[in-house]
């Protein structure tokens, strides 16, 4: 292979690996939940356990004939709050699918934490914004609001839909559990978008203990390290969502291995070669095109769900995509705007 063609494959895969990565994983995790819509603790615990056990190697370092854990660079409470926003976003997140939350709408949720971003950093953060910015994030708003509404209509439809009052009964608890998903659903972007701030701060403040990669690394160990705790709660869940997938049918008479654990198998394998294509896709390319990239590919898993599983999609669910990722998309190309410090010292002088 010659240089050129090196680094066009080079610069071409991180694309591969986040399509086919990031939406295998979708596959995998979907076949999970179809089986058991409580594995979402299950589904996080061994995600989290994966991406740890990638990452321990690199923390190990030999020192004087004795080996031990490479000591942290930034100081122990950045860690601690960075781990607790982190750990409590990803737990809900997965959390919310026992709710009859389905996968589509959770990707459209899990699309829209722009909203919160621009939220917490107008009121909390300092930060200001453009009128381009606004608009796109009311288009975003009142897409996922419509989506929501579509998904609604499967529990709110049915309640006129049978004479009896057990169909009513049913369909009243089936919307009053979904309003909780929704509800935690919102808490988990309200929590992205405070991660997100506070990690462009704790980088910003740690500039000098190393490189954004050597950090970015650490927080990835520390955060995974830190994700076990929660589940010493939710341990019983734990064991209950492993003991049916173990349960399930064999893949086949000649392997006779759970199916289940093929496909938590696949999506832990499918979610590394996602997470190491977004990290590749950010070296090689600008913001800008891994912001459209990671858009384009969430608006395509949404697609993949609807076509592979035949989830419940409405007309709302059709605008709400195009508003959502409309707005995703054109909120990516608005230049940010710059607040001049020195300018505002001036006047307070």
């Amino acid at each position: 292979m010659s240089r050129s063609e090196g680094t066009y494959f080079q610069t071409v895969l991180p694309f591969f690996m986040v399509f086919g990565g990031c939406m295998s994983a979708v596959i995998a995790m979907e076949y999970v939940l179809k089986a058991n819509p409580k594995a979402g603790n299950l589904l996080s615990i061994s995600e989290f356990a994966f991406v740890l056990i990638q990452s321990f190697p690199s923390r190990i370092v030999a020192k004087a004939g004795s080996i031990g854990l490479r000591p942290l660079q930034m100081p122990k409470e950045s860690h601690f709050y960075h781990a607790a926003l982190w750990v409590s976003m990803s737990v809900l997140a997965n959390v919310a699918f026992s709710f009859n939350i389905s996968v589509p709408i959770h990707t459209l949720f899990r699309s829209c934490n722009v909203i919160a971003s621009v939220l917490l950093g107008y009121s909390l953060f300092g930060q200001r914004y453009s009128l381009k910015q606004l608009v796109c994030v009311l288009f975003i708003t009142v897409g996922i609001f419509l989506g929501s509404v579509g998904d609604a209509k499967q529990f709110l439809g049915c309640s006129d839909c049978g004479p009896g009052a057990t169909t009513k009964s049913h369909a009243d608890e089936g919307f009053i559990r979904w309003s909780i998903g929704i509800a935690l659903l919102i808490f988990v972007q309200i929590l992205q978008g405070f991660l997100g701030h506070t990690q462009a701060v704790l980088y910003k403040r740690h500039a000098n203990c190393g490189t954004k990669s050597e950090l970015a690394e650490e927080f990835l160990f520390t955060s995974h390290l830190v994700s076990f705790l929660p589940f010493i709660f939710l341990w019983e869940d734990v064991v209950a969502a492993a003991r049916l997938a173990l349960e399930s049918a064999p893949i086949s008479n000649a392997l006779p291995i759970p199916i289940q654990l093929l496909f938590f198998l696949a999506n832990n394998l499918c979610q590394l070669v996602c997470i190491k294509g977004v990290f590749r896709l950010s070296a090689h390319f600008s913001p800008l095109t891994v912001n459209i990239t990671l858009s384009v590919r969430k608006f395509l898993s949404v697609v993949v769900s609807i076509l592979w599983f035949g989830n419940a999609w409405t007309t709302l669910h059709s605008i709400a995509t195009v508003s959502i990722f409309g707005g995703v998309f054109a909120y990516s190309q608005c230049r940010a705007v710059v607040v001049d410090t020195k300018d505002k010292d001036a006047k307070k002088e």
